[in-house]
């Protein structure tokens, strides 16, 4: 077991998709983010570990930063709330955490198998082994870090989220999920909802022809990180990811990265996803269509349906990560909340107890709000 940087020469004898990310462009072809990534060597597993020092760039991308997640990204999500009297109640209390949270240099973290990515599957036949012995050298490291792992849930991670307990890591809670069983392929329970069903008969109709990334020519990576941009920069935060056409066109040479797009009956690109997969579990990291279309031609709705058609294809579940929620329920969508498992006990109290608040008001009032709000 052991961790490598980028400028390791022996990181050159690993053929794993993590090595390549983190040797080839990983972290450099986003803009809007600020990290050091290492390669963790499991043996048989290889993992990219994201290391922030703190005190890096303003507003940080929250995939690297729980500052950002948790304060910035949190003000944001506030503004697109559609009931003003609750933002008000709780912009007073994000502001408090905000304060809390930067005093206590929250963002000094190393965390493991962080792809970049709004949601970072793990191997599936890696159920956390060697997580006592990874605990004893992630502290010897990074003594003054906390350090632990993004992205778990009871129905991807349940065995993950018990050993973490075991060995003292923190649950904190992050944000209510969406997940489609599709390990029934073409008898999966969503493909018979309503909206479902309709959504299948637009993508038919509509006149796109549906393009696999292997057929993309260079070109094309500018639009999709156009189209990426409209709606998550643009439309949700620009807290999200900068993810630039460099950074798109590398993930799918390397291969860990799938991208599918709508290209018009006149040659245009309308809409894109990627998906980003374990062997088990499917995601949908990039997803971005022309904002300034007709809503009635129902982009997201098609791109939506790829995804849906893609998990029962391949027999998987499908993380649909957060947002959108009420039409991801009337799709099937099962909600799960999500968590990222933080290691704090080597760190000074101060620091511990900033931790614990924050995991108390997630658990206390962040997790009822989301499903009482169906978030």
């Amino acid at each position: 077991m052991r961790l490598l940087d980028a400028d390791d020469p022996s990181l050159a004898a690993f053929a794993s998709q993590a090595a390549r990310y983190v040797n080839r462009h990983a972290e450099r072809g986003i803009g809007n983010l600020q990290t050091q990534l290492l390669l963790l060597d499991l043996g048989r597993w290889q993992m990219p570990v994201s290391i922030n020092q703190g005190g890096e760039r303003p507003n940080n991308c929250y995939v690297v930063s729980p500052l950002t997640a948790y304060s910035g990204y949190a003000r944001d999500e506030l503004q697109r709330l559609q009931r003003p009297w609750l933002a008000r109640m709780l912009r007073p209390m994000v502001d408090g955490v905000e304060k809390l949270l930067s005093g206590a240099r929250i963002e000094r973290i190393a965390q493991v198998n962080n792809w970049l990515l709004s949601t970072n599957l793990y191997p599936t036949d890696w159920r956390g082994e060697e997580l006592g012995e990874l605990t004893a050298l992630l502290r010897t490291r990074f003594p003054a870090h906390a350090f632990g792992f993004r992205s778990l849930n009871a129905t991807s991670n349940g065995e993950l989220l018990v050993r973490l307990r075991a060995l003292g890591y923190l649950a904190v809670p992050s944000r209510q999920v969406y997940l489609f069983d599709g390990r029934d392929g073409a008898n999966s329970a969503y493909l018979r909802h309503h909206n479902c069903r309709l959504d299948a008969t637009l993508l038919r109709r509509s006149g796109y022809r549906v393009e696999r990334g292997e057929a993309l020519s260079v070109a094309d990576f500018a639009r999709l990180e156009h189209l990426y941009n409209l709606l998550y920069l643009n439309k949700y935060s620009p807290l999200n990811p900068h993810y630039s056409a460099a950074w798109l066109r590398q993930g799918q040479a390397d291969g860990w990265l799938e991208l599918c797009v709508l290209r018009s009956t006149y040659g245009r690109i309308d809409g894109v996803v990627g998906w980003f997969a374990s062997d088990t579990v499917l995601s949908a990291p990039i997803v971005g269509y022309d904002t300034a279309l007709a809503q009635r031609i129902g982009l997201y709705r098609q791109l939506t349906r790829l995804c849906l058609e893609e998990a029962a294809n391949r027999r998987m579940l499908l993380n649909f990560s957060s947002g959108a929620a009420h039409f991801k329920r009337l799709r099937g969508g099962q909600p799960e909340i999500e968590y990222s498992m933080v290691q704090i006990a080597h760190l000074p109290l101060r620091q511990r107890l900033v931790w614990r608040l924050l995991a108390v008001l997630l658990r206390g009032i962040g997790v009822p709000l989301m499903r009482i709000f169906k978030l």
